[in-house]
């Protein structure tokens, strides 16, 4: 008599067979799982970025890399991105935000948790106390003083034109304006501006007061959204005034600056300045307010984003003042954002009009995050 094995024996030791295989696969998903951020980096992340975030390893690995690895325990590059920035970065790649594409994508194996535990234990490289972090690194305006310190270079190009009897005055400037960090909150600046008024008889070039800045960021909480600012700035007037563009004395002008972000969509900016001559014969004490508000309607910083401002200056020697408001868009170039422009009209609306027309720009470089062509 033959020997039969029936259709369910011969099921049961498939199963049986296979089985092993499939325990092994799931034990490993589940022990994927339960693992922390710390020791997602030290099995994934440290053989690129070093055990302790250094980027110092071995150089042949380095050398085959699009870009070397950044330092992560370097607390301006460790805290002047967004975290929802570096989580995309972690989940689909660096290309996803313009970076090295030596840096994978770990979405299809890391959850959301996990990523996001990466994230803090990467940032616990840093005291985050320490730094502004880069959720509170809001969109720049025009009048608006920005809050977060910053490493940036501008062109501020602007003009306005007035309607005289006599015909059309119109006035350019063009300002360079230059930015960086130091310490763990503290920011220099310097702003040149260079003048030119033509009329239909004349024209007439000249350079600006030199303003010179410092400011420092006293208080941030990037959970809350919430950055505020100090400073001070002197405006110099030039050696040579002989058509007028400088003020004619030295000028400080201490300030306070805000920036508060509201949900996902909106970020809200203000700033007070009071400027104060030392040769109260050159000039009178003026007070400058403003408010920026941007739609943030991007994931990223590439895109155009659409705000307004209101401007105010009020002669503190007189009753003379000027309110305005500046409707703008703001576009960002590079998927890092690294390069921007901005464009805009200022329309007086209350006090006296010290012009009919006046437009307002800037071309924006944040230096750090990358060069002028990509």
């Amino acid at each position: 008599m033959s020997h039969f094995t029936p259709p369910v024996a011969i099921f049961v030791t498939i199963f049986f067979t296979l089985q092993p295989d499939v325990f092994s696969q799931e034990t490993e998903e589940l022990q994927l799982e339960q693992l922390s951020g710390r020791q997602i980096y030290t099995l994934f992340c440290s053989r690129c970025h070093a055990e302790d975030g250094t980027g110092n390893i071995d150089p042949e690995m380095i050398a085959g890399m699009e870009a070397p690895p950044p330092d992560l325990t370097d607390g301006y590059f460790n805290s002047r991105e967004k975290r929802k920035d570096w989580f995309a970065v972690i989940a689909h790649g660096g290309s996803v935000r313009g970076l090295s594409m030596s840096m994978p994508a770990w979405g299809h194996v890391l959850s959301e948790r996990q990523i996001n535990e990466t994230i803090e234990y990467i940032k616990g490289f840093v005291d985050q106390r320490a730094y502004p972090q880069g959720e509170l690194n809001f969109f720049r305006g025009h009048y608006t003083t920005k809050a977060f310190v910053e490493q940036e270079a501008l062109l501020i190009p602007t003009y306005q034109s007035r309607n005289t009897p006599t015909g059309t005055v119109g006035e350019s400037k063009l300002t360079l304006y230059y930015a960086n960090r130091f310490g763990r909150r503290f920011q220099y600046e310097a702003k040149l501006p260079f003048h030119m008024a033509a009329s239909s008889t004349s024209t007439a070039t000249g350079i600006g007061n030199l303003e010179v800045g410092l400011k420092y960021a006293f208080y941030d909480d990037y959970r809350s959204l919430t950055i505020l600012t100090a400073g001070i700035e002197a405006a110099l007037p030039p050696v040579s005034e002989t058509n007028g563009f400088g003020s004619g004395t030295v000028a400080l002008i201490p300030y306070l600056a805000a920036g508060q972000g509201v949900g996902n969509l909106l970020q809200v900016s203000t700033s007070v300045k009071l400027e104060t001559p030392l040769d109260r014969a050159k000039g009178d004490p003026e007070l400058r307010a403003a408010l920026l508000g941007m739609l943030t309607i991007h994931e990223t910083k590439q895109g155009f984003f659409p705000g307004i401002e209101f401007f105010g200056r009020k002669n503190l020697s007189n009753s003379n003042y000027t309110l305005s408001i500046v409707p703008q868009i703001y576009w960002g170039i590079t998927t890092r954002g690294h390069l921007a422009i901005s464009f805009g009209a200022e329309l007086p609306v209350a006090g006296i009009r010290p012009f009919d027309r006046r437009f307002v720009a800037f071309f924006l470089w944040d230096y750090v995050d990358g060069g002028l062509w990509w």
